[in-house]
């Protein structure tokens, strides 16, 4: 699902009442609402990964542990679900599968990866 609809009405911004659950599993829970795109109802879907908030925490309590530390070998810098690997917004798996290692460092090196970051310092 994407954040935004087809008219700009910013998904996120829903409130968590105007959700419906239909599909529980021990990792997401996947979720329905209805929104009105020029008129027209159309129904909206999203997931929320359980352990992506678990996984952040920890890699953010790392990430603070690490100020001042030096980098070493087999030091590990991030954490990175697979939902967010494979996502094809951020083009991870594409470019790994191509070989493009700068792709990689370039993206934990943003703002957008910070969640994931479990070591301070640039790639």
């Amino acid at each position: 699902m994407t954040s935004r609809s087809s008219d700009g009405l910013d998904l996120q911004q829903l409130p968590e009442g105007s959700w419906t659950p239909f599909e529980w599993t021990d990792d997401y829970v996947r979720s329905f609402t209805v929104v009105n795109v020029g008129g027209t109802p159309v129904r909206a879907e999203r997931t929320q990964y359980l352990a992506d908030d678990l996984l952040q925490k920890a890699n953010t309590q790392e990430y603070n542990e690490s100020d001042g530390k030096r980098w070493g070998d087999g030091k590990v810098v991030a954490r990175v679900p697979l939902n967010v690997l494979f996502d094809p917004k951020n083009q991870l798996a594409e470019k790994i599968k191509e070989g493009d290692r700068d792709h990689m460092s370039w993206w934990l090196n943003s703002e957008q990866a910070r969640p994931f970051r479990t070591f301070r310092g640039r790639m």
